[in-house]
């Protein structure tokens, strides 16, 4: 017999959007883009189609926005890094 774990509570996508941008310091817009235009985040969707964010998505902003803003990467090279580090964990 076959159990199902619950989702971590890092998992549980709890966040709007605009609580996101007020969490993280980035503007809802660039997040938006950050997830449509460059495929960095995945967020949850209510059955509204409204955006939900979990602590683990939060975590994932901040440190986009470190990599661009203070490493000095391009939003290409985070997503060619996201996409090496998620390959190595065999995600």
């Amino acid at each position: 017999m076959k159990t199902t774990e619950a989702p971590a509570a890092s998992d549980l996508p709890i966040y709007p959007i605009r609580t996101v941008a007020r969490l993280t310091g980035v503007d809802a817009r660039r997040i938006r883009a950050w997830e449509s235009q460059y495929g960095l985040l995945r967020p949850a969707r209510t059955r509204g189609g409204h955006r939900l964010f979990s602590q683990r998505d939060l975590d994932l902003i901040r440190r986009i926005k470190h990599l661009i803003d203070e490493e000095g990467l391009r939003l290409q090279g985070v997503r060619l890094l996201l996409e090496a580090e998620s390959a190595a964990h065999g995600e």
